[in-house]
């Protein structure tokens, strides 16, 4: 877990010890405290004050005491890390190094109107991390009432097989989903309207109509391979299929359902190598007021690496 106000982090930090008690895994808690320039630290050493960093590491580990005796009280093993530097680069490095298996951090957001807009530092983890990341945002129920995974399929590569990445995202789906079943959000009508919007056809309403629901078929045939991959019955997940350009549409039907947790691939199909994140989801992440689930495919390339010194 990132932590940078454990005021406002104290859901956040509450429900991660009952992930971690429930799953018995152990919980990292890491403080990044912007560094100082070399100018400012060598005028606090020409001042006597060459103490300054290890006085900022024992404020923030003072300001934590009640977590580490919450976790401990909890059975949950506990380690708590103060680091110094750029907050997305320290978060993705501790990740890597400790082999975290999920990174959660309060979203930092700003808001206007009635919608979030995730921060720099945010869109940097989103960007780069290889590692699974939980953005929570507070005004989503914990534990999260309702879980959505928005799913992508390759429908033009036939016979269709179920893709490691949409098994992550249904995996991460049904660990966090507090209900028997889960959702699925699938946005698959693009095709038609660029075929509307872009090309001069002959063809009748009635042609429009089947070629529709021949296409509808295919998306519906490649998520039950997914889901059915996965171990699951068509009993067990509700299907959203939503018209139109995915990103617009995929958050619409989100806020609709008053989804509390978006689980999506931030690099799908087709993704360019040296592409941090793909043109839809980043178009989606700018239109969710929702907590995210971003995860990365395996073959994703983080431009950050461990320092092996």
């Amino acid at each position: 877990m990132i932590s940078y106000d454990p005021h406002k982090e104290s859901e956040l930090f509450d429900w991660v010890v009952q992930e971690c008690k429930h799953n018995q895994i152990h919980l990292n808690v890491l403080v990044v405290v912007q560094d100082l320039s070399y100018e400012i630290f060598k005028w606090f050493e020409e001042h006597d004050h060459q103490g300054i960093q290890q006085w900022q590491i024992d404020k923030e580990t003072f300001k934590r005491q009640d977590w580490i005796k919450q976790a401990n009280e909890a059975g949950v093993s506990i380690s708590l890390e103060i680091q110094f530097g750029k907050m997305f680069y320290q978060a993705i490095s501790y990740g890597l190094e400790k082999q975290t298996e999920l990174l959660i951090k309060l979203a930092d957001d700003i808001e206007e109107q009635q919608s979030f807009l995730f921060k720099s530092d945010d869109w940097h983890l989103l960007r780069k991390s290889p590692l699974p990341l939980l953005l929570y945002r507070k005004n989503t129920n914990l534990p999260f009432g309702k879980v959505m995974a928005s799913l992508d399929v390759d429908v033009d590569i036939q016979p269709y097989q179920a893709t490691e990445l949409n098994q992550q995202l249904l995996k991460w789906t049904q660990r966090l989903e507090s209900q028997a079943s889960i959702n699925v959000v699938h946005a698959w009508q693009a095709q038609m309207e660029n075929l509307v919007k872009h090309w001069d056809t002959d063809l009748s309403e009635q042609q429009f109509i089947e070629l529709s629901e021949y296409l509808y078929s295919h998306h519906k045939n490649a998520l039950n391979i997914e889901v059915q991959s996965f171990g699951l019955m068509q009993q067990d997940v509700k299907f959203f299929f939503c018209e139109g350009e995915p990103a617009e549409a995929i958050a619409q039907t989100a806020e609709k359902q008053g989804v509390d947790l978006l689980v999506l691939g931030t690099l799908g199909r087709g993704g360019i190598p040296g592409l941090l994140i793909g043109n839809t989801a980043e178009d989606l992440l700018e239109r969710i007021n929702c907590s995210v689930l971003a995860i990365k495919p395996a073959s994703f390339h983080t431009p950050i690496t461990l320092d092996k010194s």
